[in-house]
């Protein structure tokens, strides 16, 4: 990918063809957002009919598959932020300078994938508020549910932390040339002050939050292979590559993703300057490699559950591909997976291709191939069960297709909001490397600060693991949350708390740069009243009369002949 990025020409530094997306104006963004909330509506009434009458309005049930289609949504807007905050942290960490203007659209994907997975899951349970107070309250370190809770607080806080401090500078700048809220932007900036000093050190910060978010990134979704994984009752699942198989499946859907988003904001917006098609052909490249291993994980799966593995998996895995799964399972993989990975090879091979259309339609394919393969993960398992039982047939309810698919039009919606109130691309420094330099020590009410929430936060953290086996009485999920809630406070404290410099030095400094304007006032007195004493000095020269220099009057040195002046 570095390869690619050092023959993409350099992006177009002009702030208005940076900032245009910003008016809330044009009669295309208002009926993108009306149809957007139109569709995200067919969420919450999905939701609503699950509160009215149950879970018994779904295809689930005790004698059937208990989970469904809403899991594999779940899975997959999840995988999807995955790599959102992947190719901004690798952009930065690796300085992908070519690709620094798809680090800020990348996070926002994350960030509205990560809002919609979590709305999803409070509407799988049921009853999203004893969910969230029971898992938060009394949850069990052994449960899986509450390793997807803290991994999930953990990236969500990171990510915001990590998109602010990366953006503050920008909202700075559009609070003076942005052409509408620049008040808004203003605020929103939190007094930054733009110095060498203040950008050094966001620019430091901003690097270490990415290194730290990597590894929390993959152990979000691996966390998600986990719960499928351990779960030794259910054939199809018990295996311990789950979570790598889920990681690279998150890293194959989130970059098919953020190339039809980014597609579609270059149309909208005429940023044609910016994202090259060689951008694109480089992401596709990726996106191919990415695909062909995901294909190689998928088969090794296949082998392993069909050659001599125990009955029990061998007819889950003999009912997805050659059973009544099995149209699904090779449409998934024939048109979502092998046919998008030969139109990427093909481009890819081909130094004169470089297509825009044929790089997103295959990114659009593998998306689809990858969210089915992802409800074949979830479904087949409940039809084998391992003690003899009659198992229900499932077939999605409309409630959950509403869920479903007003998930990808609130995913859309939450988006759109974000790339019309925030700027989506990085606006330019005055000059290059004027982040470069080493900002200075912090102030010690400031160090205080930072350190004392460092410490109070691994002090929770410390505490609620070593309870974790009571949570009647301590309840530790809540207090390792805490924890880790003040430790991701201290990257922002470091950049937004304010340094002020002490009274005594500041008093100091005012009676050094007094002093020195009196020397050197004094000193260009002195000359000039010299050079008047010596013109004197020649004019009574003439005069027989004359005996003694001229005494001149300064309102420095005094009444003194020119004589001493000089001796002086």
């Amino acid at each position: 990918m570095a390869g690619v990025a050092a023959a993409i020409p350099r992006a177009a530094s002009d702030d208005v063809m940076m900032l245009r997306h910003l008016p809330l104006s044009g009669k295309g963004f208002w009926l993108s957002l009306v149809a957007l909330a139109a569709g995200a509506s067919a969420l919450l009434y999905g939701f609503l009919l699950q509160v009215l009458h149950g879970h018994a309005v779904t295809g689930q049930g005790s004698h059937g598959a208990i989970w469904g289609i809403v899991v594999a949504n779940i899975v997959n807007f999840i995988g999807i932020s995955h790599v959102g905050i992947a190719i901004s942290a690798v952009v930065r960490i690796l300085r992908l300078e070519r690709y620094r203007q798809l680090a800020r659209l990348a996070e926002f994907v994350t960030l509205a994938a990560i809002t919609t997975a979590v709305l999803n899951i409070g509407m799988d349970v049921g009853r999203p508020e004893r969910f969230i107070f029971n898992v938060v309250w009394y949850g069990r370190y052994h449960a899986p549910f509450v390793w997807s809770c803290t991994v999930i607080t953990t990236y969500v806080v990171g990510s915001s932390v990590y998109l602010y401090l990366a953006m503050r500078r920008d909202l700075w700048v559009c609070s003076a040339k942005a052409p509408v809220r620049r008040g808004f932007f203003r605020v929103m900036s939190l007094g930054y002050t733009d110095t060498p000093a203040s950008r050094a050190r966001h620019n430091r910060v901003v690097w270490w939050l990415a290194v730290i978010i990597l590894p929390i990134m993959v152990s979000v979704h691996s966390v998600y292979g986990y719960i499928f994984g351990l779960q030794a009752g259910r054939p199809g699942w018990y295996n311990p590559f789950q979570a790598p198989y889920f990681v690279l499946g998150a890293i194959v859907s989130g970059f098919s993703a953020v190339i039809i988003v980014l597609a579609v904001l270059r149309k909208a917006f005429h940023w044609e300057a910016i994202f090259h098609p060689r951008m694109f052909k480089g992401l596709g490249i990726f996106l191919g490699f990415v695909t062909l291993l995901y294909m190689y994980f998928l088969f090794s799966e296949w082998l392993t559950g069909s050659y001599a593995s125990p009955e029990g998996e061998r007819v889950v895995f003999r009912d997805l591909l050659a059973g009544r799964f099995s149209l699904i399972t090779w449409s998934a993989v024939i048109a979502g997976m092998l046919f998008p990975f030969a139109l990427l090879f093909v481009q890819g091979v081909n130094p004169r291709m470089c297509s825009i259309p044929l790089t997103v339609l295959a990114a659009l394919l593998i998306n689809v191939g990858l969210w089915t393969t992802r409800a074949l993960i979830v479904v087949p398992s409940f039809y084998h069960p391992l003690l003899p039982w009659d198992v229900a047939p499932y077939t999605p309810a409309f409630s959950e297709w509403c869920i479903v698919v007003g998930s990808f039009f609130l995913f859309a919606l939450l988006l759109l909001v974000m790339v019309k109130m925030l700027p989506v691309l990085e606006l330019p420094e005055d000059h290059e490397g004027a982040g470069d330099g080493w900002a200075p020590a912090m102030p010690f009410w400031k160090q205080a600060s930072v350190g004392g929430s460092a410490m109070a936060g691994m002090v929770l953290i410390g505490v609620g693991v070593a309870n974790s086996t009571r949570p009647e009485f301590f309840h530790p999920p809540a207090i390792w949350l805490s924890g880790i809630l003040l430790l991701l406070s201290v990257p922002f404290q470091i950049c937004v708390l304010p340094e002020r410099a002490r009274r005594r030095v500041l008093r100091q400094a005012h009676g050094v740069l007094s002093s020195s304007q009196d020397v050197v006032v004094g000193v260009q007195s002195r000359l000039a009243f010299a050079r008047q004493a010596r013109v004197g000095r020649y004019l009574t020269s003439a005069s027989s009369r004359a005996i003694k220099a001229p005494v001149l009057k300064s309102p420095v040195l005094g009444n003194r002949p020119y004589d001493k002046l000089r001796a002086s």
